[in-house]
C-alpha cells in the first residue's frame, strides 16, 4: 500500500557610468577627452557645494536558521516510549531500530514497536517513531515496521482516509497533524510535524485505536523529547 500522502560582462546592455579621472571622462567602455577646469573658486559663496554620494546600504544579513527545539532520543527507553504507549501496546515485546535513513541525507530515525513478538501477517502492533530530517508522511517507505512487510504491500492500492488538521495542542507547538488510515481499519497513522523538520509518528496495525489516543501519544512523545 502506498500512502500518498534546484557570460562575460560587456558594455552592451549595461548601465553607463561616467567617472572623472584627471580631466578624462570614462563613459561606459569609451574614453572621451574633456577639457575641464578643475580649479575651485576660493571663498566663492556662489559655487555649488559638491553633493556627498550616499554610501551603499549594507547587504541584509541572511537570517539564521532557527535550531530545532526537539532532539532525537538515544533510545526508546530514553524517550519513555513504554510509558507513553501504555495500554495501547498489544504486547510487551519491544523491537527498537535506530540510525540514518537510507537514501536521505542528514536524516535519522528511532522506531519503537510493541507487539507480542510474532511476525505473522496480521499481528497487531503499535509503533512510535521519531524522525529528524525527513517527512515520513510524504515518504511512507521511511517508516519501517518489523514484520509489516509481509502483510502490507506498498504497491497495492488501498482506500485510505487522509485528514490534515490542527488542534489547540498542535497550534501551541506550531505543528501540523496528518491522519492517514485505511478504510478497513487495518492501519492508522498519525503524523505530528514539528518545527525544525522533526516528526513524531504513531502507527497502529490491526488494532482498533481511536484517533484521540494517537494524538495523546504523539503530543506526549513530543513533550518528552523537547529540549
Amino acid at each position: 500500500m502506498r500512502l500518498i500522502p534546484s557570460s562575460p560582462l560587456s558594455c552592451l546592455g549595461t548601465a553607463v557610468a561616467a567617472v572623472v579621472i584627471g580631466g578624462v571622462v570614462l563613459v561606459g567602455c569609451d574614453v572621451v577627452d574633456l577639457d575641464l577646469d578643475l580649479s575651485m573658486s576660493s571663498g566663492g559663496s556662489d559655487s555649488p557645494e559638491e553633493e556627498a554620494s550616499a554610501s551603499p546600504s549594507p547587504e541584509e544579513e541572511p537570517e539564521e536558521e532557527e535550531a530545532s527545539a526537539y532532539g532525537l532520543p538515544e533510545s526508546c527507553e530514553a524517550a519513555g516510549a513504554a510509558q507513553i504507549v501504555g495500554d495501547l501496546a498489544p504486547g510487551q515485546v519491544l523491537t527498537e531500530e535506530s540510525g540514518e535513513i537510507e537514501g536521505i541525507e542528514n536524516a535519522e530515525q528511532l522506531s519503537c514497536t510493541f507487539s507480542d513478538g510474532s511476525t505473522e501477517p496480521g499481528t497487531p502492533s503499535f509503533t512510535l517513531v521519531f524522525t529528524s530530517g525527513a517527512d515520513p508522511s510524504a515518504n511512507p517507505d521511511v517508516v519501517q515496521v518489523p514484520g509489516a512487510e509481509a502483510e502490507m504491500n506498498w504497491e497495492v492500492d488501498v482506500d485510505v482516509d487522509v485528514d490534515t488538521y490542527h488542534t489547540e495542542d498542535s497550534d501551541d507547538l506550531g505543528a501540523d497533524l496528518e491522519y492517514v488510515g485505511t478504510v478497513d481499519g487495518s492501519s492508522r497513522h498519525l503524523y505530528l510535524q514539528l518545527p525544525g523538520d522533526f516528526h513524531v509518528t504513531a502507527i497502529a496495525y490491526f488494532e482498533d485505536v481511536e484517533r484521540g489516543d494517537l494524538e495523546r501519544v504523539v503530543f506526549q512523545a513530543a513533550g518528552q523529547i523537547r529540549d
